[in-house]
C-alpha cells in the first residue's frame, strides 16, 4: 500500500534514524482513529490534502511510504476546502457563518512503525512555505527517498 503523512521535523529525524515510533493516542473530535495515521495516496494527493488537513497536522515534512503492513482503517471528518468566492471579507463570513461542508476520509492507522516496515518512496521539507491556499493544488518539490549514504 502506498501511503502518506504530514508529519514534525522530530519524527521524521527519528525514523531516518531507525527507531520505532510509538503513538498510542486515542484522537478525539470526528474520528475513531489511533495513533499515527496515513492516508492512501491512491485515494488523495498530499496536494490535495493540505487544503482540509491545514490546521490540524505539523506541515514539517510531508512523506511517502510503501508498507505491507497491516494497517487499521478508520476514519476522520474533515471541513471540504470552500472555493473562493474572490471576495475574501464574504469567504471569511461564510466561514464564520458555517457555510463548511464536511466530508468523511479513510484513514489508516497504526500505534508503532519504522524504517523497517514503511519503505520512504520520497519526501517533501517546509511544506508551509510551499502551500497555496489559494490555488486548487500546489507544487510539491520532492526528494527521493534515501535516507543516507548506506542505502544509496
Amino acid at each position: 500500500m502506498k501511503i502518506f503523512r504530514f508529519m514534525s521535523k522530530k519524527e521524521f529525524e527519528k525514523y531516518k534514524n531507525g527507531e520505532t515510533l510509538k503513538n498510542n493516542t486515542i484522537h478525539k473530535g470526528k474520528t475513531n482513529s489511533i495513533g499515527f495515521c496515513f492516508l492512501d495516496a491512491e485515494e488523495y494527493t498530499p496536494e490535495k490534502a493540505l487544503h482540509f488537513l491545514s490546521g490540524i497536522v505539523t506541515f514539517d515534512i510531508c512523506t511517502v511510504f510503501e508498507t505491507e503492513k497491516k494497517l487499521n482503517k478508520t476514519y476522520g471528518v474533515y471541513a471540504k476546502p470552500i472555493k473562493s468566492t474572490g471576495n475574501p471579507f464574504e469567504d471569511l463570513l461564510n466561514i464564520f457563518a458555517g457555510y463548511m461542508d464536511n466530508f468523511t476520509a479513510n484513514e489508516y492507522c497504526t500505534t508503532k512503525y519504522s524504517n523497517k516496515d514503511f519503505k520512504l518512496l520520497k519526501y517533501s521539507e517546509n511544506i508551509w512555505e510551499q502551500w497555496e491556499p489559494k490555488e486548487e493544488q500546489s507544487k510539491i518539490k520532492w526528494r527521493e527517498g534515501v535516507l543516507n549514504e548506506k542505502e544509496a
